[in-house]
């Protein structure tokens, strides 16, 4: 293979608004020093996401911050076990430790998401004590049949499983008509830059429990309930003016950049199908992705050539990313939770490529790539046949 070159159609750009739309109020913030501590922009911005969301809207530093908080705020006890995906970014399971839980993993479906059935599975055998769920690519899981699994498994256990959503990628997409953000007791957003919904960096807390909402708004700045009288766990994690600033011109164009992601996503997903013999991980009928990622699934016969595909495609230009290999349960510092078979999720984390996909791509750039993909998959193919021939 040859060596890779600087990318010519790169992973991701940033939607952002424009030094013009942002520079008289950066002006004002510096010259009146109130960058942070909940000025009028963070309070706007958590204004405009709870009407967006329905929800009760609470800004934090992070979305890792967020779910730590959030799991907190919850009062699962400490040392409890959580079950969550492993087919994730390593923060969902970094987030569970931080608050003192210990992760167990659950197998997820060809859509990158929560299997119910392996849930069910482990909640019969396993006394789970909250579940982490994840909105894989901004593509929403089934979050009807995941939380009655839960439900049931309450029934059965006689205490609540407090249900935490990690929404990192999903600030905007929908399920049979109703966006994210109000199912189980929370979920999490990420507005970092590599988001459609970007603040540059940050996060949202989403929940229909104004209770949970407050004691969440304490928590971000270190518990103080009053004055410097900490009544909770807490740390700063607090969104800056700056950041929120961003966030409200973002949230106020986030519909349109939606509609053109989703008319993208069916153009580039039409090309791939009809030239290569890749899966597109794609939103089905009634509901709505953000396609954070724009992920495809190598062909079983081809498994073995992940590396080769992005290798071949790196030669031309083209950025790639493997999300998310290694999946959690196989990363050292979480090995050691590793008791139950996942092998769905070994299989997808090596086959998964993400390709180039954002918001301006152009017909010719997903021309490019998809004319890349196809000529890797040709000669990935004929090298595994030569093998074929030699054994």
């Amino acid at each position: 293979m040859a060596s890779p070159v600087s990318p010519t159609i790169p992973l991701v750009k940033a939607d952002l608004p424009s030094l013009e739309d942002l520079e008289r109020p950066f002006r004002e913030i510096l010259s009146n020093g109130r960058i942070t501590n909940f000025g009028k922009y963070v309070q706007q911005f958590e204004s405009d996401a709870s009407r967006y969301l329905c929800t009760h809207a609470v800004t934090t530093s992070s979305a890792t911050a967020g779910l730590i908080l959030t799991l907190q705020a919850l009062e699962i006890p400490r040392g409890s076990r959580i079950a969550l995906p492993s087919f994730s970014f390593v923060a969902t399971a970094q987030a569970v430790l931080y608050a003192g839980c210990t992760p167990v993993f659950v197998d997820v479906g060809s859509d990158g998401n929560a299997d119910p059935a392996d849930l069910a599975e482990l909640l019969k055998t396993t006394d789970v004590h909250g579940v982490v769920l994840v909105h894989m690519y901004g593509l929403p899981c089934r979050t009807e049949e995941l939380e009655a699994v839960v439900r049931a498994a309450e029934a059965r256990r006689g205490h609540k499983i407090p249900i935490v959503y990690d929404a990192a990628h999903a600030f905007g997409s929908m399920r049979h008509g109703v966006r994210v953000g109000g199912y189980g007791d929370a979920e999490v957003f990420s507005t970092s830059v590599t988001k459609v919904m970007t603040t540059v960096e940050g996060g949202v807390v989403s929940t229909r429990n104004e209770a949970l909402a407050a004691r969440l708004r304490k928590m971000r700045n270190y518990g103080f309930e009053a004055s410097y009288d900490a009544w909770w766990p807490g740390l700063n994690s607090k969104m800056s003016e700056f950041h929120a600033l961003v966030g409200i011109h973002n949230l106020a164009r986030l519909e349109p950049l939606l509609e053109t992601r989703a008319e993208n996503a069916r153009s580039y997903m039409t090309r791939i199908h009809a030239r290569t013999g890749f899966r597109v991980i794609g939103a089905p009928e009634r509901v709505r992705s953000t396609y954070k990622d724009f992920t495809v699934v190598v062909p079983p016969g081809l498994k073995d050539r992940r590396d080769d595909i992005m290798a071949s495609l790196a030669a031309q230009g083209i950025e790639t990313r493997a999300y998310f290999f290694p999946p959690i349960h196989e990363q050292r510092m979480f090995r050691k939770y590793a008791d139950r078979a996942l092998p769905k999720t070994e299989d997808l984390s090596r086959r998964v490529i993400t390709l180039p996909f954002f918001t301006s791509i152009s017909e010719q750039e997903m021309k490019s790539v998809v004319d890349a993909l196809a000529e890797a998959e040709a000669q990935c193919a004929v090298g595994v046949a030569a093998e074929g021939r030699r054994i």
